[in-house]
């Protein structure tokens, strides 16, 4: 294989990468999906939420959105479900208040934040950031994984260029070879800076948003 050839098929498994992980495709693939499952999901909103009610509205909840949207989807029992949600709260619920199930708890008891529905949106939103740090995680290794050292070094080289005037300076003196075992992480901070720029010159903001 010639040089040129090496960096035409890095140059592709770069390409199909980003493709599969562009902004509109995670929105397609991902989001809508999570988004259409969360709108279908029922529950009695004028129930009072007792210990009992908030934790077998949260199982169902988590039964309901992995059954019919995620990418890879997933038949739960109701055990595995609710060991999930708590999961989930655990890890992935914030509020002013607190964080974690039992703050969850809290705010879902309190009338001033819609009870559940403020709970819920927050459960959506974690599990849809997990769906697509997954699903990045999934087509970067099963793009790269099979690829010979060369390759994985034009693919750091490649990116490196690509992206050179957004990298901090101790990034930028690293030789390919030193990202040839962390091109996903490469890959990772890439696009978030691609999607930053863009959102930058796409909306009027400001940088210390950032």
């Amino acid at each position: 294989m010639t040089n040129s050839d090496g960096e035409g098929k890095a140059a592709a498994i770069i390409e199909e990468i980003l493709e599969k992980t562009a902004e509109e495709y995670l929105q397609l693939r991902i989001d809508e999906p999570i988004e259409k499952a969360v709108a279908s999901f029922e529950f009695d909103r004028d129930a009072p939420v007792t210990h009992q009610t908030f934790t077998q509205v949260t199982t169902d909840f988590v039964r309901h959105v992995y059954e019919r949207c995620l990418w890879c989807r997933q038949e739960m029992s109701a055990m595995e479900a609710c060991a999930e949600a708590v999961a989930i709260l655990e890890e992935g619920y914030q509020a002013p208040r607190g964080k974690g199930y039992y703050a969850a708890f809290l705010d879902a008891s309190n009338p001033n934040l819609n009870g559940l529905e403020y709970v819920l949106a927050q459960m959506a939103g974690y599990i849809t950031s997990m769906a697509r740090t997954r699903h990045i995680r999934w087509v970067c290794a099963s793009r790269m994984e099979l690829a010979d050292w060369p390759t994985r070094c034009l693919i750091a080289e490649i990116l490196l260029k690509r992206w050179d005037p957004f990298l901090l300076d101790n990034v930028r003196t690293c030789s390919p070879a030193q990202f040839a075992h962390h091109l996903s992480e490469l890959i990772d901070l890439g696009v978030s800076t691609d999607r930053k720029v863009s959102k930058m010159l796409g909306a009027s903001i400001d940088l210390w948003e950032f």
